[in-house]
């Protein structure tokens, strides 16, 4: 007598959670982060670069399409990052919302949950926007061509755990939909 094996994936809590928690894990991971970023970040004297957290979300939740809770988290996380580096008031928002929205763009355009490339080029030129955007805020508000290399590890580090933890970020579907719609 054969024994029958099920074919069937063992569903995990996250597969089953809906937009909204996964978007509230995903903030809460934003934040815990960029509190820990206010604190002095050297080991054994060494400068460590520290990511901008936001883009994480930024890109994570811009694949399923834009939403209103989402823009609005970044908007917040924006308006945060401004006050802790003393950035003119509105900037990190908008260069969170512009990630957020270019992130949504390249979903729409590609199968971007299932192309390789795209998964894979799309936030490296995401990242690189956000860059030259920084760079370029940065530069015009201080009056002079600011050091790029600073910025640019803390690019490559939130680049580098993005690619780790990215399906922290996923929400699954887009917000209202239904767990079997597209």
């Amino acid at each position: 007598m054969a024994v029958k094996t099920k074919n069937r994936k063992q569903r995990t809590l996250w597969s089953q959670s809906g937009p909204s928690p996964r978007l509230v894990f995903g903030a809460a991971i934003i934040a815990i982060v960029g509190v820990l970023g206010m604190t002095p970040k050297a080991f054994f004297g060494i400068p460590l670069a520290w990511p901008f957290a936001a883009l994480w979300g930024a890109m994570g939740w811009g694949r399923v399409g834009l939403a209103l809770r989402p823009m609005v988290l970044l908007v917040l996380f924006g308006l945060m990052q401004d006050i802790v580096s003393n950035a003119p008031l509105g900037c990190f928002a908008m260069i969170n919302l512009l990630v957020y929205g270019l992130s949504a763009g390249i979903a729409e355009q590609s199968d971007g949950m299932r192309d390789m490339l795209v998964a894979v080029v799309g936030p490296a030129v995401m990242l690189i926007v956000a860059f030259l955007l920084v760079w370029g805020f940065a530069s015009i508000t201080g009056d002079h061509l600011v050091r790029a290399w600073p910025l640019m590890t803390s690019f490559i580090a939130t680049g580098a755990v993005y690619a780790i933890g990215n399906q922290m970020f996923d929400l699954g579907r887009r917000p209202g939909e239904s767990p079997g719609g597209t």
